[in-house]
């Protein structure tokens, strides 16, 4: 057994979930605490890349995430008209009995995570959260919001882009920036033809299709400017009015604010390394990603794999969450300073450099790689 036999896990979000799952299959006690004090599943879908999905595969996840999905292999990149102006053919990792990619609605892969924690009798505690860490060589002392207190070998911090861990770690200071956009997402019908994520750069912005089941897919916008919290469908559709074809028919379907969320994109890549002692930040708390590769989830998800292996193996504490920085900090890296670049094109589609295709290309080639 190694040096951590009892977890506390901050934040029962995906990487949170996942990282409990695979504790208890090494044996470790982990418990969760949640600050909401019921399930608010941020955003709408989600796609499920092939580094993503071969990391759901390891914790036993990916045929439920299938079967409630859309499965497909390529991203299609368009023009403003609708005209192909290339492709990125995504690696198929999980072998021929698997898509390359799934698309998925939020709430059905948060479902999947639930009953999985369910069915592994996993201790998870809503609307609680940690208000105090105190370290000793012995354990970290954490002091809850109801007051109340416990002890635990080692506290993970799974909290999300506005981490409370991260900021009693390493200080309030350390958060993600916004990037000067706005995503947009509207869940919309899906029409037969739309078999794949597709993306249409237009003259101000970029806009896209992903499937999300077999009847629905959701529309995406990612706006060169600061975000909008009024009359959501009006503005998106009016945002959407420089594209024709495909998008301009599903434009005219967004028809209610309450098909419409928006958010700033915001973006973090926390210096290495991620811990102090016997508390570590993962997932969205260590690097905030933006969109542009849809990446984020499955990165969280990596990290908690990863994470409970070394925990699991005879090493002790230090030298596992050492280990843990030098296989994550550079992937996740390339993952929030690749996204970020791709953003600054977006924003700039005639600067000299712009290489959309290929820097897409690339970072999909990178994270095919083993993790």
């Amino acid at each position: 057994m190694g040096a951590v036999k009892r977890a506390l896990i901050v934040g029962g979000g995906i990487a949170g979930v996942t990282l409990a799952l695979s504790l208890k299959k090494q044996g470790i006690e982990a418990e969760i605490v949640e600050l909401n004090s019921r399930w608010a599943i941020p955003g709408l879908g989600i796609a499920l890349l092939g580094p993503t999905l071969r990391a759901l595969k390891t914790v036993g996840l990916i045929d439920p995430c299938v079967q409630s999905g859309f499965g497909y292999s390529v991203i299609k990149n368009f023009n403003a008209a609708g005209a192909p102006i290339g492709a990125v053919e995504l690696p198929q990792l999980c072998g021929p009995g698997f898509p390359a990619a799934v698309g998925i609605l939020r709430i059905g892969l948060h479902k999947i995570l639930l009953q999985a924690a369910e069915a592994a009798q996993l201790t998870i505690r809503l609307g609680l959260t940690v208000s105090a860490i105190r370290q000793t060589p012995e354990a970290a002392e954490v002091e809850f919001n109801n007051g109340a207190t416990d002890r635990f070998d080692l506290v993970v911090g799974a909290d999300g882009a506005h981490s409370k861990v991260r900021a009693l770690l390493f200080g309030p200071d350390v958060a993600p920036q916004v990037t000067g956009q706005t995503i947009w997402r509207a869940t919309v019908e899906r029409p037969q033809y739309v078999d794949a994520l597709w993306q249409f750069f237009g003259p101000r912005q970029k806009a896209g299709f992903n499937p999300v089941s077999a009847s629905q897919m959701y529309v995406f916008l990612v706006q060169n400017a600061p975000v909008r919290r009024d009359n959501l469908a009006k503005v998106m559709r009016d945002e959407l009015a420089d594209f024709e074809g495909p998008m301009a028919a599903a434009r005219d379907s967004i028809v209610g604010d309450d098909q419409v969320i928006c958010r700033p994109a915001e973006a973090l890549i926390v210096h290495r390394p991620w811990h102090r002692d016997r508390v570590i930040v993962i997932g969205d708390a260590a690097h905030t990603t933006p969109p542009h590769l849809a990446s984020g989830a499955g990165i969280a998800i990596e990290d908690s794999i990863v994470l409970s292996e070394l925990l699991g193996s005879d090493m002790r504490l230090s030298e596992a969450l050492t280990r843990f920085n030098e296989r994550r900090y550079e992937r996740c890296r390339m993952v929030v300073e690749n996204s970020i670049q791709l953003g600054e094109w977006e924003k700039n589609p005639k600067s000299p450099r712009a290489d959309y295709v290929r820097l897409m290309d690339d970072s999909m080639r990178a994270l095919a790689q083993p993790i």
